[in-house]
């Protein structure tokens, strides 16, 4: 089997080659609908006999340790006939721990998704079957109840910054008509979709891309920054709630302040205005920045004070009341 883009002289020629392919794929390819993780990217496409057989998307930091990695593998139609060997996938990435015992079963009921599970450790691996087609999601620190995945209508934002991959969770759906959302504007509006990615919040199923998308309108329009910086801005709102999901206990307890959280970070990102969770909204500002070059280690330190900071946050806040 063939491993496309193969390595070219230069980075233009290869930029080429990505673009070529990005701009007409041969079938529809799978993605990460949710969580939203950064950067994400196209990362390969394999054939056999001339006729392409899969394409790779890569979410998040795959050799960062214990950094949210996940990638998703789509196979041609008619390839959901064909048992997809979870193992070896995992094996294939560079995932699997030394000495991990791996564990197959079905997915557990309550998540988006259908499909085999195989568990190793920290990591997995999850094969589905969609439109006739066989997707495999291999994953790391996120759950895989929390994945949802769906065909990705554009490929190119896959070639570009972090800005522009924002739009990977804002984009039109692939198909069908659009959802009816009930109305909200400004801040409500990112506020509904913010809520999407509070524990224990509903499915908001077709719904989702259409609140993000009014959310970042609406974020523009209240703070006229322009959409690229709403889309940023967007971005960081879901990333630190995702981090806040998987570091502060307190944030993923029945009776924890997580409402309290969500709206000091409305307040602070979409209202401009002082709150009392200033020094770990400055925390998160410097280590949602610092994710593109800190290595490991000093990137763990800096998440450790963030994680106090709102864990002191949450102290004085219960001893208030």
């Amino acid at each position: 089997m063939e491993r496309i883009p193969p390595q070219p002289a230069g980075e233009t020629e290869r930029q080429r080659t990505l673009g070529e392919f990005a701009a007409s794929p041969p079938f529809p390819v799978h993605g990460l609908h949710r969580p939203v993780v950064l950067p994400a990217r196209l990362a390969r496409w394999e054939t056999r006999d001339g006729a392409t057989v899969s394409v790779q998307l890569l979410y998040g930091e795959p050799r960062r340790a214990g950094a949210v990695f996940l990638a998703v593998t789509t196979r041609a139609p008619g390839s959901a006939d064909q048992r997809t060997d979870l193992l070896a996938e995992l094996r294939r990435e560079r995932l699997l721990e030394p000495g991990a015992e791996p564990e197959f079963g079905p997915l557990p009921a309550g998540g988006a998704a259908v499909g085999e599970l195989c568990r190793a450790g920290d990591v997995w691996a999850l094969g589905l079957r969609a439109d006739r087609q066989a997707v495999t999601v291999l994953g790391r620190a996120v759950e895989p109840l929390d994945v949802e995945t769906g065909p990705v209508r554009d490929l190119l934002p896959y070639l570009g910054d972090r800005s522009r991959l924002v739009r990977l969770a804002t984009a039109a759906p692939w198909a069908g008509p659009e959802p009816r959302l009930p109305p909200a504007g400004g801040i409500a509006a990112v506020r509904a979709f913010l809520e999407t990615f509070l524990p224990g919040a509903p499915d908001a199923g077709p719904a989702y891309r259409a609140l993000g998308r009014r959310a970042v309108v609406e974020l523009d329009r209240v703070l006229g920054c322009g959409p690229e910086r709403a889309e940023r801005l967007i971005a960081s709102l879901v990333g630190q709630l995702a981090e806040l999901r998987r570091h502060v206990p307190w944030f993923t307890e029945p009776d924890g302040p997580r409402t309290a959280a969500l709206e000091e970070l409305l307040r602070h990102v979409g209202l401009r205005q002082p709150v009392a969770s200033e020094p770990a909204q400055a925390l998160w500002e410097r280590y949602w920045a610092a994710q593109q070059y800190l290595p490991a280690d000093r990137l763990a330190d800096l998440r450790a004070l963030w994680v106090t900071a709102w864990t002191d946050w949450a102290r004085t806040r219960e001893q208030a009341w």
